[in-house]
């Protein structure tokens, strides 16, 4: 019997000289676990990133079992649209709860 999904939250943040919208960075999220993992990939981490955060600091949402692919997948992540960055990843949580507290 497979397991149930189970949330878990990157708190990441981007560091970069210019202003960058948050459905270039999902986007580009989404291009890089594809180019290294695949479609199937992509669809089982299931990234969804979170709007309503303030700030340079984001949250992704993602399957509990990449965890560590998708923050291979951000580090890879060098420039958008030709503007250099880095997705530099804070923490992992388990609830929204506790990053709240923590933003």
């Amino acid at each position: 019997m497979k397991k149930p999904y189970r949330k878990r939250y990157i708190l990441f943040k981007i560091i970069s000289d210019s202003e960058i919208r948050e459905n270039l960075v999902e986007n580009a999220i989404v291009s890089s676990i594809k180019e290294l993992f695949g479609t199937v990939g992509v669809s089982e981490a299931r990234p969804k990133l979170l709007t309503g955060f303030s700030g340079k600091k984001n949250v992704l949402q993602i399957d509990h079992r990449f965890v560590q692919k998708v923050k291979v997948a951000m580090a890879m992540i060098k420039e958008i649209n030709n503007k250099p960055l880095i997705l530099k990843t804070e923490k992992v949580y388990g609830t929204l709860k506790k990053i709240k507290e923590v933003i």
